[in-house]
Parts: structure tokens; C-alpha cells; sequence
């Protein structure tokens, strides 16, 4: 499906009130053109309508259509400017943005990030959590079921020799 054709069922969808079949859309959509601004501007839109300002802020954080409230979400709900950075997935050149309010804003993120320092690295192992045992009622009622199968197909085998031999 064309790119067209996808933003004109986002709109669509967005007109109907269907805002997660629009997200996943335009989430798609992003993986094929990373750095296409309307894309941006229209995941901005969807989570705007849904009230989630911090993924607002995100996509909106470099469109002119980007609210302080949305920032600052978006800025709490991510409080390291490298994860910021990577969330906000530009990899387009800065030249290309709308405007110098814009690229002003990327420019701190960036200058925010450098200042604190090298991006923080996952060292160690994962552990999965504990998990709590449950009832063993189920694994008890698999068991004699097993223990049952197992003795009609013992006592099959033993009547199937006896015929043989007889």
C-alpha cells in the first residue's frame, strides 16, 4: 500500500475516532520513512486526541505544532536526553526541519545530552522475576490423568499380546 493510501486511512480512522488502528498505522509507516515530519505531526495528532501528552510531546517535539505541556511530559516521563534522543528516532539532517524554533530545540536536547555525559549502558545480566507457584491442583490432576492413560494403554498392549499368542 502506498504511502498516500496509508495516511489517507489514518485520517480516516482519526475522523472515526479509531485512534489505535491509526497509531499502529503510523508506526509502520515511520519504519519505512523515519524521517517524515507529517508522519510526526499525525502520531502527535493520535496521542494529543487520546490524551497522552508525553508520547505527544515526543512526536511532536520537532514539529511547530509542539506544546510546552507536551515537552515538559515528555521530558518527565524521560528524564535522560539520550533516551530522549533515541525515542525521538531523527536521523535526518537538522537543515531539513521546519524552522530555527525547531532546530533550537534539537539543538539543546543535543547539547543537554553531551553535557551529561556519555549514554548510560545496560551492564549486567537479565533475571527474569520470580514466579510464584500456584495451585498444584492442576499439575496433580495431570498427573493421575497420565498415571490412568498410562495403565489403559499398558493394559491394551497386555490384551493385544495374549491375542497374539493365542
Amino acid at each position: 500500500m502506498a504511502k498516500a493510501d496509508v495516511l489517507d486511512r489514518v485520517r480516516q480512522d482519526l475522523a472515526a475516532g479509531r485512534t489505535y488502528p491509526a497509531t499502529q498505522r503510523l508506526r509502520t509507516l515511520l519504519a519505512s520513512y523515519p524521517d517524515d515530519l507529517e508522519i510526526y505531526r499525525l502520531l502527535a495528532a493520535v496521542y494529543r486526541q487520546t490524551g497522552n501528552f508525553a508520547e505527544a510531546g515526543r512526536w511532536a517535539f520537532l514539529t511547530s505544532e509542539a506544546r510546552p505541556e507536551e515537552l515538559a511530559a515528555f521530558a518527565r516521563a524521560n528524564p535522560d536526553p539520550w533516551a530522549r534522543l533515541r525515542l525521538i528516532r531523527w536521523q535526518g539532517d537538522p537543515a531539513e526541519l521546519g524552522d530555527d524554533e525547531i532546530r533550537a530545540r534539537l539543538g539543546a536536547l543535543i547539547e543537554e545530552a553531551e553535557k551529561s555525559g556519555p549514554p548510560t549502558r545496560w551492564v549486567g545480566s537479565y533475571r527474569a522475576p520470580d514466579r510464584t507457584r500456584g495451585i498444584s491442583l492442576p499439575c496433580l490432576f495431570t498427573t493421575i490423568s497420565l498415571i490412568i492413560i498410562g495403565g489403559l494403554i499398558g493394559i491394551g498392549l497386555l490384551r493385544v499380546m495374549l491375542w497374539l499368542v493365542d
